[in-house]
């Protein structure tokens, strides 16, 4: 009799629980645990009991066994559990021939035929073939995977139990596991390719798709089996459908580039229709589109001259060749330009030419095989009024912009849409050496103005792009005080950047102007607190220190913002500002730093000796009274100090406006200096 499974008999405890007896000549896990010896004459009392007990257990069990076979069959048949047949299974070699064949029977009605699985996984062949024939086991039977045993026997690669349990009348070759998979897909998808192999003499179904919608011929041309690839399309696979990334099959032998696999697939014809996937115009378009992606050389010439439209479309409206372009495959490229029904100047829905893709993505060896083509029009402009060299600037392709410029047919100063100039896209974009090898060429134009009004130059020093600004300032042609539609002139966003550097070349042009009416370079370089910068324009011959821009002036801007250095420049200046210039709410440059309690600028302020304390806004507030409604207690007490300060109304007024008590009660005289209450003689 065949070895059991130790899988289907019962609780490993059990089996822990027994041990072999010396006179019976079978597995141990059969035998009941019995003592070996009785004990000897000096052995304790409880060794004899315990031998004692052991002994009528045996008997007992011989008893049991006297039985007729009928009654102990019965027995056998009423008992619901393994373990319990296993039990009687153990008493003895008897017990085990007569109830292991019930054994296998319960396993067979009340377990589901797990002995198979055992079987099949220890490769017992013999053990398997009995409980096929003998037994009726189910060649079905699934473990929690969903799994039948013909997949355990695929995993083992055990051909002749595969060739056992397909033999039996009720196995199923196509049962689906929990993924989907047929024992053919599960076999080709863990590259058991023999197994495979072997597989198809069972006459599988070959288009069952796994959760993946994935059928067998999309495995094997993952793993690029071309002769099962062969056997499967002469069998009818369908290699049409897409999976769950819309990858078919023939789409994905031409995406993972497998050029014979896919020639192959491309000139089967169905058995039933005669008819290929050539022979569908829609089909060979997008093929011609795929082979183009995958840079597959043959599969392209295959599918043109079966009819594919080189000239063909995506969904984009980008050609073949824009495709092409955009991978940068020179080698494709020129392929199709071999066919004369290619244009080399087509263009997509945005106006793009195969040299605006090549200049955008730095297709260097495309745009070489481009311009080598004659009727190439290095000019064109997109739907943003861009050439390829304007693009190439724009993205910093400095490859690009050498060959185009070694072209010679390029008008480098040609303006987009916006009015910019590859120049000023390079610049904008912060791309100096791209910039430097234009500003390199003659008859460059280097006062165009480009998007909102902005000149190289201008993009140079909001940048702060000095390689690119010494080169421009250098050449003579230029107007450095060019505006743009803000009023901005260069220099006035090198001030505001404080970038000092900058402003000292732009000072050393003997044609620029410093003192722009709508955008002064000294009011904005004071706003953000740039000392230096404030300094060197100081020391401009025709520094106008009074210019104001939106009615402030330098000094009251670096007032309000709390900037002490600066106002100190402005006030040492050879030329002195004037301390009462008013903004156009009446604010003095003195009322603007009261109120936001800048105390070290109103120190300053108060040295004047023109400064008017006592001057008022729109609203009749001095700076006295906003320094008490905003709560500065100390720039309260500086001002009143003052006595150009302690005019009666002001100080009622700005007692009525504070709602700080102490700033109330110092301002009528009863706290002093020190905030302590004032005592009177």
């Amino acid at each position: 009799t065949p070895e059991p499974p130790l899988g289907f008999l019962g609780p490993t405890r059990l089996l822990e629980a027994l041990e072999p007896k010396p006179f019976l000549d079978c597995p141990r896990y059969f035998l009941p645990r019995v003592s070996q010896r009785p004990p000897s004459p000096g052995s304790n009392s409880t060794g004899s009991k315990s031998y004692s007990r052991s002994s009528e257990a045996e008997y007992s069990n011989m008893d049991l066994l006297n039985l007729p076979n009928e009654i102990l069959f019965c027995i056998a048949d009423s008992l619901d559990q393994a373990r319990d047949l296993l039990a009687l299974a153990c008493l003895n070699r008897a017990a085990n021939n007569l109830f292991l064949d019930s054994l296998y029977r319960f396993n067979v009605r009340r377990q589901r035929s797990s002995s198979l699985f055992w079987g099949v996984r220890r490769g017992k062949l013999e053990f398997v073939e009995m409980m096929l024939r003998d037994y009726q086991a189910d060649a079905n039977t699934i473990n929690g995977r969903s799994r039948t045993p013909i997949f355990y026997a695929i995993r083992t690669k055990n051909e002749t139990m595969i060739r056992t349990l397909l033999f039996d009348k009720r196995a199923d070759i196509d049962w689906q596991d929990h993924r989907g998979q047929t024992p053919l897909v599960y076999a080709i998808e863990r590259n058991l390719l023999p197994t495979a192999s072997f597989l198809m003499d069972f006459d599988p179904r070959l288009n069952i798709m796994d959760i993946k919608i994935r059928s067998a011929i999309w495995y094997a041309i993952a793993f690029c089996d071309k002769d099962l690839v062969r056997v499967l399309m002469e069998r009818g696979s369908d290699i049409r459908t897409p999976d769950y990334k819309g990858f078919s099959p023939l789409g994905f032998a031409i995406a993972k580039k497998i050029p014979r696999i896919t020639r192959l697939l491309l000139l089967h014809s169905d058995p039933n229709s005669r008819k290929g996937l050539l022979d569908d115009v829609t089909i060979r378009n997008r093929l011609l589109r795929q082979a183009v992606q995958a840079s597959l050389h043959d599969v392209i010439a295959l599918v043109v001259a079966h009819g594919a439209d080189p000239n063909s479309r995506n969904r984009d409206g980008q050609s073949l060749l824009h495709q092409a372009t955009k991978n940068g495959d020179a080698e494709v490229v020129q392929h199709l330009l071999a066919y004369d029904e290619i244009s080399i100047n087509a263009t997509d829905r945005q106006s793009c030419t195969l040299l605006h893709i090549a200049a955008e993505y730095g297709c260097t060896s495309v745009a070489k095989c481009l311009l080598a083509k004659c009727g190439i029009d290095c000019n064109a402009r997109d739907s943003y009024g861009r050439t390829a060299f304007h693009i190439a600037a724009e993205y910093g392709n400095k490859s690009i912009t050498g060959l185009l410029l070694a072209y010679g047919a390029v008008d480098i100063n040609a303006p987009d849409a916006n009015g910019a100039t590859a120049l000023c896209l390079g610049a904008a974009a912060k791309h100096t050496p791209i910039a430097l090898q234009i500003l390199a060429e003659d008859h460059v134009d280097v006062n165009m103005v480009g998007q909102i009004g902005r000149t190289a130059l201008h993009h140079a020093a909001r940048t702060g792009n000095i390689p690119i600004a010494c080169v421009l300032l250098a050449t003579e042609d230029l107007d450095p005080n060019i505006r743009d539609d803000q009023g901005w002139p260069p220099l006035t966003y090198a001030a505001f950047n404080g970038d000092l550097r900058m402003v000292e070349l732009f000072l050393a042009r003997g044609d620029i102007q410093a003192n722009v009416q709508q955008a002064p370079p000294l009011f904005h370089a004071a706003k953000q607190g740039h000392v230096e910068v404030v300094r060197r324009l100081l020391q401009f011959d025709t520094i106008d220190v009074n210019q104001q821009f939106w009615n402030s002036s330098p000094l009251c801007v670096t007032s309000e913002m709390g900037h002490p250095d600066v106002t100190r420049l402005l006030l040492e200046h050879t030329t002195p500002p004037d301390t009462n210039l008013k903004t156009y709410m009446g604010d003095t440059a003195l009322s603007l730093a009261a109120y936001h309690g800048h105390l070290t600028i109103i120190n300053l302020l108060l040295e004047a000796s023109e400064l008017d304390v006592a001057a008022t806004d729109k609203f009749g507030d001095t700076a006295l009274c906003k320094a008490a409604r905003n709560g500065h207690e100390q720039v309260v007490k500086r001002l009143y100090r003052d006595t150009r300060a302690r005019c009666a109304s002001d100080v009622k007024r700005a007692i009525k406006a504070t709602s700080n008590c102490r700033i109330a009660l110092y301002l009528e005289g009863h706290l002093n200096e020190e905030g302590n209450f004032c005592t009177w003689p």
